[in-house]
């Protein structure tokens, strides 16, 4: 039995492994944003680099999350990582996709 491209077991393994991450702040994810975050984070260091960002927006925008199709639209897939990234360490975490979210929503 497949599970969005995953193998079950795989994914939920992987979502065993990236649950303590998302259960450490009050991050409110979907179930698809867990889905996503663990189809791009190649590495398993729950955090995301460039690349892996690029194909957390596009496993996002094929959900219809408004953000993630505004950033495919436009292919600012830079720009919305240097502005995600919070600490400019190079590494996206959950926390700062959702504060950056929630702060273009916000429109600031």
């Amino acid at each position: 039995m497949q599970t969005s491209g995953f193998g079950t077991t795989i994914l939920g393994a992987a979502l065993i492994a990236a649950a303590p991450l998302w259960a450490t702040e009050d991050l409110r994810p979907t179930q698809g944003e867990i889905d996503a975050f663990v189809l791009a984070d190649a590495d398993r260091d729950q955090s995301l680099t460039q690349p892996e960002f690029k194909t957390f927006v596009q496993a996002m925008a094929q959900q219809g999350q408004p953000t993630a199709r505004q950033i495919r639209f436009f292919g600012a897939y830079g720009l919305a990582f240097s502005i995600a990234d919070g600490d400019k360490d190079g590494r996206i975490t959950p926390a700062e996709l959702r504060q950056a979210d929630d702060r273009h929503r916000a429109g600031q």
